[in-house]
């Protein structure tokens, strides 16, 4: 348990094989030391439940106010997390290809999500808030948002009726019938919208691109979902891990994906093609 006495953050991209990284984490570390699982414990309210691993202010003061008993943190978190720590964490993170990553996403959202059921993976893609705010270069986002913006709440879109701060949304307790009403009609979004990040609002260009390498390379251990082994056993080798079995992958149904809705994410997310290619240089 807990190897070497570290403390590590797991910057969990969406959609990169990261899930499977549980069962790794829980044979690493006692079960009060990770951060969800112990902060977790017996909870059902699935506002805390989802707030506990895509909400930054509500991960930073829940990890910042128990710094001596996490030492393995995980989020759905821009890397930029890190810095609002109070206590070193070594950073560990996967990338992986943004093609396949996005495919994966769109069939994420087809099953998950109620506005997105039984919609082709092309009409999902063009759902605007979804793609400025999961797809396009999403990666690259994550890996150059300042601590500031990490924290910020700034809603990308109109919504209508608006949604208020997390704050004023108590544990669900304090929804308004309209919003009851809202999260009804479209579930995927409320329940994101609430609580991620808002990369939504953030546009990647040459000086956030190269913000996001700067990053990715303070990253001690960067993996890509298409080598996952070699990810694991820079753990081992580094400090001093024990994987026993390399964890299943969730490869989601086979499907055929057209070549233009390929080509499309292609030309959509250069930089983090660019990004991904770059982590695979950093996963040697």
């Amino acid at each position: 348990m807990s190897p070497t006495g570290n403390k590590y953050l797991f910057i969990h991209v969406m959609k990169t094989g990261g899930t499977s990284f549980a069962d790794v984490i829980e044979a690493n570390f006692a079960s009060h030391e990770r951060y969800p699982g112990d902060y977790l414990q017996g909870e059902t309210n699935p506002f805390r439940q989802m707030e506990a691993y895509l909400y930054v202010p509500g991960i930073v003061a829940a990890v910042n106010s128990a710094p001596d008993q996490y030492r393995m943190v995980c989020g759905h978190v821009p890397y930029a997390t890190r810095e609002l720590l109070a206590a070193r964490y070594i950073a560990l993170t996967v990338l992986r290809d943004p093609v396949a990553r996005t495919i994966s996403y769109l069939k994420h959202c087809r099953r998950y999500h109620k506005e997105h059921m039984g919609l082709p993976l092309e009409a999902i893609y063009e759902d605007e808030w979804f793609h400025a705010s999961f797809i396009a270069n999403y990666q690259t986002k994550l890996y150059s948002m300042s601590a500031q913006e990490t924290i910020a709440e700034t809603r990308y879109g109109d919504y209508e009726p608006a949604l208020p701060p997390r704050s004023e949304l108590g544990n669900g307790e304090n929804l308004t019938p309209e919003l009851i009403a809202l999260g009804e009609r479209g579930g995927g979004r409320f329940s994101m919208e609430c609580f991620a990040a808002s990369t939504g609002v953030i546009e990647v260009d040459d000086t956030r691109f190269e913000t996001a390498r700067e990053n990715l390379r303070a990253t001690e251990v960067v993996g890509v979902t298409e080598d996952y082994e070699r990810f694991l056993a820079a753990l081992v080798e580094r400090y001093g891990w024990q994987v026993d079995n390399v964890p299943h992958r969730h490869a989601g149904e086979d499907e055929d994906i057209c070549a233009e809705l390929r080509r499309k994410i292609a030309r959509d997310n250069a930089m983090d093609t660019e990004l991904h290619a770059y982590a695979r240089s950093l996963a040697v």
